[in-house]
């Protein structure tokens, strides 16, 4: 074993989980060394001292950093006695600019060793952003392009930055994803796709989502449990991501909503960070299906969070797909509902969509309204009408070729018109 692993198995806690997360169901591309457990983030010191990093960018969500979330973390950080720099201009829906002309100046002009992400998805793709470019003269826009071109395996021809990815949201695993969306000037997300983007070093601590406002909790906590679900139905699955997804949703189902009433809880948070954790690993060996295939314009246009526009297509998902994977989707529900498990034969899809209505209900995703009327409260945007759910399709459709049912553009069209007018909202009796 290599001298640098044992030093770090000798100096773990025994309660923490630590392995290797393969990019794919394959010996092939890099792999991410994973911890995963209370106080998980005192390794942080030890990967960098291994590492013979000194200097660090601290890539840290704004709102986390404003409410002390990632006190622990620099504390570490300086008690390791490494020399540090904060970026933090991220928006929810992170922006080429800010990587370009914030936040990767930053790491050149400090010498920097390497990156720490700390936050959620947004966090983590504006540190893969930085990490993407590297030594380079490209832009997101350019970076891109390679993801399209370039084999995702294969070093690209220019230094790219290492990162350490410590996760205080239970969301979108991209602790463990090599993949990246970043909204480029021209308002079109781009998405990278490669291992240099892989983070070297996950951190998977439950003691940071402890103090999760509650529409956070729900938003990030479904946002994990759709992609689980999406991934383990989705015709690209692989045994790998099976494994992964089916496990994610033993271990995300029973908890999402004990979660969001009590973030704190830490056997809930632990069984959420691990859940997360893995249905990131499944997301990386399977593809999206429709949600996913629809829902960059939606946070885009209406400018609605990524787990709300993921819980709210769920009900849907299922109805639509179910009967093409009415065995899957049933092998799901008793994961969620281990104490209410029910026999393949008594089994039914439109039950099953039910209990996901009344689930998001549970969790208060967008205080229960529709997308219009959500919009409208919060002062995002004018409303949604039918004809913006058309310029969201138009946007953005696809990819519907995994999904166990297939959809036309007018088959998606008429789906988010019906989730729009409530169709899939619980409405107490």
């Amino acid at each position: 074993m290599d001298k640098r692993y044992e030093d770090k198995l000798v100096m773990m806690p025994t309660e923490m989980n630590q392995f290797f997360s393969p990019v794919q169901y394959a010996v092939m591309g890099q792999k991410s060394m994973v911890y995963q457990g209370s106080g998980a983030i005192s390794m942080i010191k030890n990967i960098c001292a291994c590492e013979g990093w000194k200097k660090v960018l601290l890539v840290i969500d704004p709102g986390v950093l404003k409410v002390g979330g990632a006190d622990s973390v620099i504390r570490v950080v300086e008690d390791a006695g490494l020399e540090y720099k904060i970026f933090s201009k991220i928006e929810p829906n992170p922006l080429a600019e800010d990587v370009e002309e914030i936040g990767l100046p930053m790491y050149r002009e400090m010498g920097a060793d390497c990156l720490i992400a700390v936050g959620g998805g947004s966090t983590m793709d504006s540190a893969k952003g930085i990490a993407m470019i590297g030594e380079s003269d490209n832009d997101i826009v350019d970076c891109e392009k390679v993801s399209f071109t370039a084999n995702p395996y294969v070093d690209l021809p220019w230094k790219t930055y290492p990162m350490i990815a410590v996760t205080t949201t239970c969301g979108t695993g991209s602790e463990v994803i090599r993949n990246a969306v970043i909204t480029e000037r021209n308002g079109h997300k781009g998405v990278l796709m490669h291992d240099c983007i892989l983070p070297k070093y996950a951190i998977e601590d439950p003691d940071l989502l402890a103090s999760l406002p509650a529409h956070v909790a729900s938003s990030t906590v479904m946002d994990a449990f759709v992609q689980s679900v999406e991934s383990y139905v989705s015709n690209a699955a692989t045994l790998f991501s099976e494994m992964c997804s089916m496990r994610a949703i033993e271990l995300l189902g029973p908890n999402l909503v004990k979660y969001v009433r009590n973030p704190s809880d830490p056997v809930v948070a632990d069984c959420i960070s691990k859940g997360s954790m893995l249905g990131g690993m499944a997301w990386n060996g399977s593809f999206p299906c429709q949600i996913h295939g629809c829902n960059h314009p939606i946070t885009e246009i209406l400018h609605i969070s990524h787990g709300d526009a993921c819980a709210i297509l769920l009900p849907w998902f299922v109805e639509w797909n179910g009967e093409n994977a009415k065995e899957k989707f049933w092998k799901v529900h008793n994961a969620m509902y281990p104490l209410d498990q029910v026999s393949f034969p008594d089994f039914t899809i439109d039950d099953f969509v039910k209990k996901l209505m009344k689930l998001n209900y549970d969790l208060n995703i967008m205080n229960n309204m529709t997308m219009d009327e959500y919009v409208k409260w919060r002062g995002t945007a004018e409303g949604c009408t039918d004809e913006t759910c058309r310029q969201i399709i138009e946007a953005q459709y696809g990819p519907s070729y995994t999904a166990p049912r297939k959809t036309s553009k007018e088959e998606m069209l008429q789906a988010l018109i019906a989730v729009n007018n409530g169709r899939y909202i619980y409405r107490p009796e």
